[in-house]
């Protein structure tokens, strides 16, 4: 255990003063991969022909993006990432796995819909799914800065029970709060698209 300790403290330190956070030793350069495709998805509700461009998105693992990554502290985030205490790394990693599930779900969606893109309902439904992917990149920035709740664990618990034996990226049985109160799941889904 003290071995453990040890390397928390050793990767700590080599973290103040860079791109990873001394505390969590995370880093907030990996929320560009997810911003690139929030992006993609805003504008396919004014330009539908950007939707080609974020249908290939893909979900890009946390070492993966750092090695492709031009960051000047790559190295050190690659390396920190498995020495991340488990309070910040189990939310973190529960909430890229959802947030990565919304973005499929929005894509499988909209490839559906391709046609139809031009409709007010489907455009406003694109509109919420959008705030729902920031609030989930908005909490996985949170995270990442040392700012963990009970809340953010449970919504992802919650989560990965529901999904657990779904290799197909759904929300059927997933109910998240988009702003004010407003909730968006598969039933919201399905009213727009039948």
């Amino acid at each position: 255990m003290s071995n453990t300790v040890s390397q928390l403290e050793i990767y700590r330190a080599k973290a103040v003063g860079s791109n990873v956070n001394a505390v969590t030793l995370l880093a907030t350069d990996y929320l560009n991969h997810f911003n690139e495709a929030l992006m993609l998805a805003e504008l396919v509700v004014d330009m539908p022909d950007m939707l080609d461009d974020f249908a290939t998105w893909m979900p890009k693992h946390y070492k993966d993006h750092f090695r492709e990554s031009g960051i000047a502290d790559k190295d050190l985030a690659i390396e920190a990432f498995d020495h991340s205490p488990s309070e910040y790394k189990e939310p973190f990693d529960s909430s890229v796995q959802m947030l990565n599930k919304q973005l499929a779900l929005l894509q499988q969606v909209l490839q559906k819909e391709r046609e139809n893109l031009g409709d007010p309902d489907k455009q406003q439904f694109v509109r919420k799914k959008c705030q729902l992917i920031r609030s989930l990149i908005d909490k996985i920035s949170g995270i990442i800065n040392g700012q963990v709740s009970a809340q953010t664990a449970t919504t992802a618990e919650k989560t990965d029970m529901s999904e657990e034996n779904s290799n197909v990226p759904s929300a059927q049985t997933e109910v998240i709060e988009v702003s004010e109160g407003e909730m968006l799941d598969q039933a919201d889904i399905d009213a727009l698209f039948d």
